[in-house]
């Protein structure tokens, strides 16, 4: 893939999910449908092969319904997670549910032709599945799933009304953090927090941020963000290098970061969409970098150096990148629900969006230098 090229594939049904694939040293990401029709949902694994710039792609069956989100494990390669909605056609209901897969194969890239024409030949094949987690309401939604940093065993579901950590092995609820009874906001999303102990999980609440300590039952947040958005806040992630910064978007097309012992006003803030920023993301290695998509149908790749790039006093150490927009990506037509860096190479990322259009790029080749030279 040449600097400034991006490479298009193009699914059958509408997106919204995506993933990296982690434990692994080949540029991989998961995509998820979210089609109504019964038994079509599938699971896309693409691989980009560095050396040629050729997409390899492989299909599995998803039939347990449309899916809303999805993870790979960062324990193991061939394990993941989707957050889907099932329609029963006797009760003419939908349920939301939490599906754990293991994939047959993480291989992509066929070994010699042979092997080239049995993918070819082949239709989508079947994951091994895990468990299946329901909410104990059958009417409560599940807005995602996110897998425990260090514990393989655990994940943390996000549930309108709380945040539930479950064992993957039993399916039972460990702990729960929700509300106070006084507060009727649902929440929409969340993420664990990669410091402090691996203990804590974030989550969004209408326009609010709250963080709470999973170790026991509350409902008392750690600590939050209140208005962190003017409107409906859509997502967050945490800054991997410094453990008190946090990114978040919001319908407010406004892409906020936080250094959360001081929430009352943004450290840096960003307004470059003109519509609903639906993700946000930190590049693992250069924390200065930050993609974001929206319903403007464009993904940003955005700079925050100012406030990476200091010593302990808040000096700035030098003027490698100037704050903005980097480069915007503009080969979606719909809505982009997600995007997320490759967990093998730190300058090659994927954006998604609801028209079934997987966009690959690389950050251009002079920001890349101007990084690391």
């Amino acid at each position: 893939m040449d600097e400034g090229n991006s490479i298009i594939y193009g699914l059958e049904h509408q997106t919204r999910a995506l993933s990296p694939q982690y434990e692994s040293d080949a540029i991989r990401f998961l995509i998820g449908t979210q089609s109504l029709k019964p038994q079509s949902n599938q699971v896309h694994v693409v691989e980009l092969e560095e050396d040629t710039g050729a997409l390899h792609t492989k299909v599995f069956k998803h039939d347990i319904g449309e899916i809303w989100h999805l993870r790979c494990s960062p324990h193991d390669v061939a394990t993941l997670l989707t957050t889907h909605n099932t329609y029963d056609p006797e009760t003419s209901q939908c349920t939301m549910g939490v599906t754990i897969y293991k994939l047959p194969t993480v291989e992509v890239i066929p070994k010699d032709l042979d092997d080239l024409n049995a993918m070819q030949g082949r239709n989508a094949d079947d994951m091994e599945l895990l468990r299946t987690i329901t909410p104990e309401k059958p009417e409560e939604e599940i807005r995602c799933a996110e897998w425990h940093p260090t514990d393989a065993s655990r994940i943390g579901i996000v549930y309108e009304s709380g945040v539930t950590v479950h064992d993957i092995n039993t399916g039972a609820a460990l702990a729960t953090a929700s509300p106070e009874a006084k507060s009727r906001l649902k929440f929409t999303g969340g993420k664990w927090n990669p410091h402090q102990g691996h203990c804590q999980f974030a989550v969004l609440q209408d326009m609010h941020i709250k963080c709470y300590d999973t170790r026991t039952d509350c409902n008392k947040p750690s600590w939050s963000i209140d208005n962190a958005h003017r409107q409906l806040a859509r997502d967050l992630d945490f800054n991997p290098n410094r453990q008190f910064h946090l990114a978040s978007a919001g319908d407010d097309a406004a892409l906020n970061i936080w250094d959360y012992r001081n929430g009352k006003e943004p450290i840096f803030n960003r307004t470059d969409h003109s519509h609903w920023v639906w993700t946000v993301r930190y590049n693992t290695y250069h924390e200065q970098l930050l993609l974001t998509g929206s319903s403007d149908a464009r993904a940003l790749l955005t700079a925050a150096a100012s406030i990476c790039d200091t010593d302990e006093e808040g000096k700035r150490l030098s003027q490698v990148l100037e704050d903005g927009v980097l480069q915007s990506y503009e080969q979606h037509e719909d809505s982009v629900y997600c995007a997320e860096w490759s967990a093998a190479e730190p300058w090659t990322f994927a954006s998604l969006s609801y028209d079934a259009r997987l966009v690959l790029s690389r950050v251009p080749r002079h920001f890349k230098y101007k990084i690391l030279l």
